[in-house]
């Protein structure tokens, strides 16, 4: 086997792990609200057990994805306008009849929006320091810098919605 066909199918095992965790924890939350708490600590952990699996996977793809004066023109420049466009298009798209969706996707948008503001598209560079501190909304995914607001600018959680990333 070609090594371009063995890196698709890591990329394709990755992309199959990342979002088996991320429904898996979407699972134990919906558990643990039914009263089945043994069922959603159980998806907790297989959730943390595809998380690491997916990790290592990464891992191999280390030096084959972008190289490292490339990876950011890939995140701000590809990914962050393929999800905006995903949104848009979703929005656009969605029916009146389920506003708290048409909203969730409005806040969506608004985060990720934020997101691209700290790309400098002429320097090919992120425009932050190195003292900056970060706290995002565990809610609407919102990237605060410096502290945590009062209240979240998009979705209106408070304060102790947002955890610090060290």
């Amino acid at each position: 086997m070609s090594i371009a066909k063995i890196t698709r199918y890591l990329a394709q095992a990755y992309a199959q792990l990342s979002k088996a965790a991320a429904r898996k924890k979407i699972y134990s939350r919906r558990a643990a609200r039914d009263g089945r708490p043994e069922i959603a600590c159980f998806l907790r952990a297989m959730a943390e057990s595809e998380a690491i699996q997916s990790r290592r996977l990464f891992n191999s793809f280390i030096g084959k994805i972008d190289t490292s004066d490339e990876y950011l023109k890939t995140i701000f420049e590809k990914e962050v306008p393929e999800l905006l466009a995903t949104y848009t298009e979703l929005f656009e798209n969605a029916t009146a009849e389920r506003p708290p969706f048409l909203h969730a996707l409005s806040q969506l948008r608004s985060a990720e929006t934020r997101l691209r503001s700290f790309y400098a598209s002429d320097k090919k560079d992120i425009t932050v320091n190195g003292n900056t501190c970060y706290f995002v909304c565990s809610f609407c995914g919102y990237l605060g810098t410096d502290s945590p607001p009062e209240k979240c600018p998009l979705c209106g959680a408070a304060t102790d919605a947002f955890r610090e990333i060290t």
